[in-house]
Formats: C-alpha cells, sequence, structure tokens
C-alpha cells in the first residue's frame, strides 16, 4: 500500500482544502482494515473502479476491474469508524477543512451527508464530473492527477455565502480558553440559540457542542503525539480544555473506543502524519 501525500496549490483551493492524499495497492490480494477516529477534517473519496458497503460505524471498499468510480464521503462522525479496503485501490482522498465543502456543492452539507458515511453523489450531475474523473484516472502520475483534480474544483467553486458566520463560530469553537457558552456564541451572530444550532446543523451534519468536542480530541492528539512539550496526559487534557481527567478519559473512551494510554500505543500515523488509524491484525 502506497500512500502519496499533497497539498493545494492553487490559492482559492488552500482556503478551503487541507491535503490530498492518493492510496495505491496494485496486488488483487491487497486488504487491510483500519479504524479511522473523530476528526474535523471532511474527507471525499474517489475510487476508480469499486464497488462499496456501508453499514454503522463502518465502510468497506472492493476495487473490481471496469467499473464506475466510486465517490464517498464521511462527515464528522463521533466515535470509532471501521474501513475495510480490498483489491488493488486506487483512490485519492480529498480532506476539506471545516465547511470547507460548502463552496463546492449547491445545496447544504448536512442534506448531502446526514450519515457518518455515504455515497456522493452531489457532482453527478455536472457533465464536467464525468470528463473529469476519465482524464483524472488516465494517469498514474500524481501530480498530473492534482493539476487535474484542482482544475475540476476551481471550474465548480461558488464562494458560499453563510462562509464568514460559520467561520466566526469555528474560530471560537476551536479556541479552547474561550469560555463563551452556545448561547453567547449566538449572541455574538446575532442569532437565536435555536437558529445557530440549526445553521450549524444544516452546514456542518453535526451541533456545535458535539463539533467541540471533536475539536478539543483532535487539539489533545497532536499535543501527544507532535508536541514535545507536553509529555504526561494530564498536561495534554489541561491544554485541551477538559476540566478533570476523568472527563478526559471518558471523552476518549467515547470517540476511540479506549483509554488515552491505551489509544496512543495502538495508533500509527501516515500521510505526512495528518491520518492516525489503528491497524487491526490478522
Amino acid at each position: 500500500m502506497n500512500i502519496a501525500t499533497f497539498y493545494p496549490q492553487h490559492s482559492i483551493l488552500q482556503q478551503h482544502i487541507e491535503y490530498y492524499y492518493f492510496l495505491k495497492a496494485d496486488s488483487p490480494d491487497f486488504q487491510t482494515t483500519y479504524y479511522a477516529f473523530p476528526n474535523i477534517a471532511v474527507p471525499l473519496s474517489l475510487h476508480r473502479s469499486a464497488t462499496y458497503e456501508i453499514k454503522a460505524n463502518y465502510t468497506g471498499v472492493q476495487a473490481i476491474k471496469n467499473g464506475p468510480c466510486a465517490a464517498l464521503i464521511q462527515r464528522n462522525f463521533q466515535q470509532p469508524f471501521l474501513v475495510n479496503l480490498q483489491g488493488p485501490i486506487d483512490k485519492v482522498t480529498i480532506c476539506f477543512k471545516p465547511c470547507g465543502i460548502s463552496s463546492f456543492i449547491n445545496q447544504p452539507f448536512g442534506e448531502i451527508a446526514p450519515e457518518d458515511s455515504q455515497a456522493f453523489l452531489a457532482w453527478d450531475q455536472w457533465p464536467a464530473y464525468q470528463r473529469w474523473q476519465n482524464k483524472f484516472f488516465a494517469t498514474d502520475d500524481n501530480q498530473e492527477r492534482v493539476d487535474v483534480l484542482e482544475e475540476f474544483l476551481l471550474s465548480i467553486y461558488t464562494p458560499f455565502a453563510g462562509q464568514a458566520l460559520l467561520d466566526k463560530a469555528i474560530g471560537w469553537l476551536s479556541d479552547f480558553g474561550e469560555q463563551a457558552s452556545i448561547e453567547e456564541m449566538a449572541e455574538r451572530l446575532g442569532l437565536t440559540t435555536r437558529s445557530f444550532n440549526r445553521l450549524f446543523q444544516k452546514h456542518m451534519s453535526i451541533s456545535p457542542v458535539a463539533w467541540k468536542k471533536i475539536a478539543r480530541f483532535r487539539h489533545s492528539l497532536k499535543n501527544k503525539l507532535f508536541n514535545a512539550q507536553f509529555k504526561k496526559l494530564t498536561e495534554i487534557g489541561y491544554d485541551s480544555n477538559f476540566y478533570d481527567q476523568a472527563y478526559f478519559i471518558k471523552v476518549y473512551n467515547k470517540l476511540t473506543g479506549s483509554n488515552p494510554t491505551a489509544f496512543f500505543k495502538s495508533v500509527e500515523k501516515l500521510a505526512d502524519d495528518h491520518l492516525i488509524f489503528r491497524f487491526v491484525k490478522e
């Protein structure tokens, strides 16, 4: 299994997309199973030729010959998510920043991705999408693929009218020194609490409270794995604004299925350390 990571080249795309990664396996006998964990990024995966199975907390993809492109998208799920890949997988995953995908779709994200995982059909209506698939998968050169992908994304780019407002909310929710309540955030935005929650759910497919919990988890994960100054779990929890150790452990059990100590011992880092997976050993 080969994984290659690339970053958006165009300044517009840099505002909305964190990175792309390509995953390719040449063997028809290839198989891997792993757990992915809650993330504030939104991954959209485009498979060259594949079938798929989606169940609660699970997505399986089987590469096939001469089949259609399979496009799958996940929202910000809130518990461990099991993935199984089989066969000669050839895919690209676009990892959108929070609310980033909204400038590349023509309906609210909450309508496109009401479940943790589903087929992505929002681009099927555009003839350019089919032409893009053919051109994209006609080359095996990843840099050429990035160029083709970005050309397509820029062709469908439409600035999302609610971006500035939601960016403010996302900024506050990601600031763990910020003690404002959801009610106070709504008031700052000139909205009622109900309207704020409905707007966030409509365009993010998750509530503000649940999103903040995931953001806090990812912040603590980043500190543990990449910040040398944080060595003790108590320090990590405190910096990420978990109000006590018991709550810190409770959140990790919910989002990862294990306590923090066991979790950090079990995961692997991939794709320039953007991907944190726990592989299921055969």
